[in-house]
């Protein structure tokens, strides 16, 4: 199943996000602990001046909605405390869907 995530940072957790930031963009990449998911689209949502990053949003493919939020759990963002909000959904991906 396809599933996006809608996170939102907490206020103040900049410096962790930045400190922190290589060793999540890996963990998208590379994560034998969630065989079973596929990071396909993420990035970060920005701040209505259009730089100031508030969060991400992240779009997999995961065998449940409770293994994508096993997986981002596990992250180094979710380690470092920088999410304040974590809305995992299932997702039609009607545009633009691979293969």
């Amino acid at each position: 199943m396809y599933v996006a995530a809608f996170i939102t940072d907490k206020p103040g957790a900049a410096q962790a996000r930045d400190e922190t930031r290589p060793a999540f963009l890996e963990y998208l990449r590379s994560h034998p602990a969630h065989p079973d998911v596929v990071v396909h689209h993420g990035g970060p949502t920005l701040g209505d001046d259009g730089e100031s990053i508030v969060g991400r949003l992240i779009v997999m493919e995961a065998p449940s909605v409770e293994a994508a939020r096993a997986f981002l759990a596990d992250s180094p963002f979710a380690k470092a405390n920088v999410f304040a909000e974590c809305h995992v959904h299932a997702w039609d991906w009607m545009t633009g869907r691979p293969g």
